[in-house]
């Protein structure tokens, strides 16, 4: 396996929001379908953005205050867990296109790791020297 970055997982993120929500609105023709999709998908990827924003932060501090674990962690808990419910109790959403949203950072995870498969030998040797 090589490595990858958060950057390249999150332009996988986008990609997949973008295509998913295509292919689902061609596909199944169903508005609610689309949208339930679309608003999962960028629900998660909020949630990875503010993740990736708060340990980069406790990362770069060199003493890690009670206040960071004790409060921002639990408020980007609350809030994300705020919207979820919103969305799902007043939204007019379905079920199955929404959970299926809610797996795009796992499917880009995995296709960040499997992209350089797809790419040629000579490719990979001249990005990682290999």
């Amino acid at each position: 396996m090589r490595e990858i970055t958060v950057t390249q997982v999150e332009r996988c993120n986008i990609a997949i929001l973008v295509l998913g929500s295509i292919a689902i609105a061609f596909i199944v023709r169903d508005l609610t379908a689309f949208f339930s999709f679309a608003i999962a998908s960028a629900i998660v990827i909020l949630n990875f953005r503010l993740l990736k924003r708060i340990i980069g932060r406790l990362i770069l501090k060199q003493e890690i205050g009670k206040k960071d674990l004790f409060l921002t962690l639990p408020a980007k808990f609350l809030l994300l867990l705020g919207i979820l419910t919103v969305v799902v109790i007043y939204g007019n959403i379905k079920p199955f296109y929404f959970l299926m949203g809610l797996s795009t950072v796992f499917a880009s995870i995995l296709a960040s790791q499997l992209l350089p498969v797809f790419t040629s030998s000579s490719q990979r040797r001249q990005d990682n020297g290999a």
